[in-house]
């Protein structure tokens, strides 16, 4: 695991447009969040396996697991498992208490490995996708109570 490189954005295109049919990044705004101070763009494998990229907004506990992908070959082979943990590392070493996402609620194998990680459901938030799909809005604690209250 490691932050993605301007290099790597070939492979990071061709792992999104393999994964992502509909909702997909615009080409130019995921090359632009590769450099931005609010995102950490995360890579699994050399080549490239999978991404996960990561916002964050200035003094809010929150951080957001906005993509993450895996190529086809990489499918269940724990890429995807490794990218959300360290996704929530990075999320957690940047001060971040909780990591949000959405997920398709017909992703039956996302939402699977979201739960397997520790998050839970906040909310549905029915025709969040252009498609009019629901979304389940789930989140993960990163910090312990204890930590929490330091």
């Amino acid at each position: 695991m490691r932050p993605a490189r301007a290099r790597d954005f070939d492979a990071v295109w061709a792992i999104e447009t393999e994964s992502f049919g509909t909702d997909r990044f615009p080409r130019r705004n995921l090359r632009r969040l590769l450099s931005r101070r609010s995102a950490a763009f995360l890579i699994a494998g050399a080549p490239p396996l999978g991404y996960a990229l990561v916002l964050f907004r200035r003094g809010a506990g929150v951080a957001r697991l906005y993509s993450i992908a895996t190529s086809k070959a990489a499918r269940g082979r724990g890429v995807g498992a490794a990218l959300v943990k360290a996704a929530a590392a990075c999320a957690k070493s940047r001060g971040s208490d909780r990591l949000r996402l959405e997920v398709r609620v017909s992703n039956k194998a996302a939402i699977a490995l979201y739960s397997k990680a520790g998050f839970s459901i906040l909310k549905e938030s029915p025709g969040y996708y252009e498609d009019g799909e629901t979304a389940l809005k789930m989140e993960k604690r990163l910090a312990t109570a204890e930590e929490r209250r330091k």
